[in-house]
């Protein structure tokens, strides 16, 4: 079946988890045994208490893939007790979903207050545009970015089962992990989504799958304000609006808006200033769970005037808390644009433009984390040249797929890590002007193979459609950064055919590196997948 999928030719290499399920209970290491079995001993039962109030309150192994906003994997822990604790001897250990083997980092010499976070930074990614708070760890780990187990352990050497006595705390996520918590692993984490423990990581039920939630990543250090657990705890709302919203005159256009409260749910959205002739909320979905993100779309008539208008915006969850966020609409006259996506792009690897500040028009075909991908309507007609281009924003931008744009923004030659190729991107755009909704493009149709790897040049950040049956050749980079490489037909290892280093075994051996190509299928072209 033909798919449509947003072709990006950068590949990024970092380690992939794999593995079975195999769900066990976890041995509760917080029940005070030494102090049954050794009632005199009642000051190492005090620090044995103490200690089993430290827990992992937050994991995020999504850092620096594709659509992530940090650029590392962390895992974040919390003393939810009264007292202080010492972190000397312990250690952060992580294994893959179904792995038996645990990587280590020593967790520094410190004493973690009582309410006190710290932070323990891990491996880089390629991507990602904002780096962690100050850390209070340096780790080498890389985490899956979606399953795995992390384990908090007494001890600076690597367990060999989640069940070893050293082990203080436990988080299997993902459906696959082996070992975790409680009767089932806590959810999938993501790009975007960390797992955080309930309530600032107070609630500690020793159940994965209900004390953790998948939300969006929100790391805490030892400089963090000290949050006490044992009295009644309600936290704030968390907005994500958009700090302006562009438009065009005579246009028109919509955002989305955001919230959640991680101990309550948000139900209502509305305009703090009441009902206004050229704005309206419409579609909005309210929270349904505890920590559940509620939504609602702004809408601005095409009536609206030139002019710049601060909109603000309700929220209010089924606890009396309220909170508001301010969105600036600003509608200007719409400038002409000064070169076309295809003439930025060029013919070349990299664009003739580089370094120049540009303004042009584009279709959004795909919306990311930190930015969008956007297509010439028209194109140019010219087969060596690309329609389409990526606009690199840093954060969420308010833009939506089908939205038509005029961006002006510098242009920019991107490397993606160790990749040998580069990206031509738009990177940080003095304005986004929206200038109609709705729009859809036709992808264009590539027929396999194509006679060297330069030739992707041509449909960099292009939405495209592989008329023929497709191979997958590799997958290890599947679940941690959604990444398939596919062929035009299997490829067969040429030792089988012919002998080691002959001619005809190298000839083979050139031949399939040139007819594999990267598609970033999950989390880039998903919505692109026929």
């Amino acid at each position: 079946m033909p798919q449509n999928l947003l072709f990006n030719q950068t590949a990024r290499v970092r380690a992939i988890d794999c593995g079975q399920q195999l769900p066990r209970q976890r041995n509760d290491h917080r029940l005070t045994v030494l102090a049954a079995l050794l009632a005199g001993l009642t000051v190492a039962a005090s620090a044995a208490s103490a200690a089993s109030d430290v827990v992992i309150s937050q994991v995020y192994g999504g850092g620096g893939n594709s659509g992530a906003v940090y650029k590392n994997d962390f895992i974040e822990l919390f003393n939810r007790g009264a007292n202080a604790v010492s972190m000397n001897g312990w250690s952060v250990q992580y294994a893959s979903a179904t792995g038996t083997s645990w990587q280590v980092t020593t967790l520094p010499n410190l004493t973690l207050q009582a309410g006190q976070y710290l932070l323990v930074q891990e491996a880089a990614g390629s991507a990602g545009s904002a780096n962690l708070p100050t850390p209070d760890k340096l780790g080498t780990i890389a985490m899956s970015g979606t399953t795995g187990k992390v384990a908090l352990v007494n001890s600076i050497t690597a367990i060999t089962s989640a069940s070893s006595p050293a082990v203080l705390d436990l988080i299997g996520f993902g459906p696959t992990a082996t070992a975790f918590e409680g009767s089932a692993p806590a959810a999938l984490s993501s790009n975007t989504n960390a797992l955080l423990r309930a309530n600032d990581g107070c609630t500690d039920e020793n159940q994965n799958a209900t004390d953790f939630s998948a939300l969006v990543a929100a790391p805490r250090n030892s400089a963090s304000p000290l949050h006490a657990c044992g009295t009644a705890s309600n936290t704030a709302i968390v907005t994500n609006c958009p700090a302006s919203l562009m438009l065009a005159a005579n246009v028109g256009g919509s955002i989305n808006l955001s919230a959640s409260d991680l101990d309550g749910q948000v139900k209502a959205i509305t305009l703090a200033n009441g009902s206004l002739a050229a704005f309206s909320l419409a579609g909005l979905v309210p929270a349904t769970t505890v920590g559940a993100i509620a939504s609602v779309n702004l809408n601005v008539a095409n009536t609206l005037g030139l002019g710049s208008y601060p909109v603000v915006i309700n929220f209010a969850n089924d606890q009396g808390q309220t909170a508001t966020c301010t969105v600036s609409v600003v509608v200007q006259a719409a400038s002409g644009i000064t070169h076309t996506i295809p003439q930025i792009q060029g013919s070349a690897a990299t664009s003739p433009y580089v370094g120049s500040t540009q303004t042009t028009e584009g279709v959004v075909t795909l919306r990311m984390a930190n930015g969008f991908y956007m297509q010439d309507p028209q194109g140019d007609g010219d087969p060596t040249t690309s329609d389409g281009i990526f606009v690199f924003t840093s954060t969420a931008p308010a833009v939506a797929v089908g939205d038509k744009l005029r961006v002006s923004a510098k242009v920019q030659e991107f490397v993606a890590g160790d990749a040998k190729r580069t990206i031509t991107q738009l990177t940080a755009p003095s304005a986004i002007i929206t200038l109609s909704s709705g729009n859809s493009l036709t992808p264009t149709n590539i027929s396999l193979p194509l006679a060297s790897a330069d030739e992707w040049e041509r449909y960099e950040g292009m939405l495209v459609r592989f008329v023929r049956p497709l191979v997958v050749s590799q997958n290890y980079f599947l679940g941690r950064y959604g990444q398939l490489s596919l062929s035009g037909t299997r490829l067969e290892k040429p030792t089988n055919r012919y002998p080691a280093r002959s001619p005809e075994a190298q000839a083979a051996a050139a031949a399939n590196l040139v007819i594999p190509y990267l598609v970033e299928t999950i989390y880039r072209a998903h919505a692109h997948i026929n």
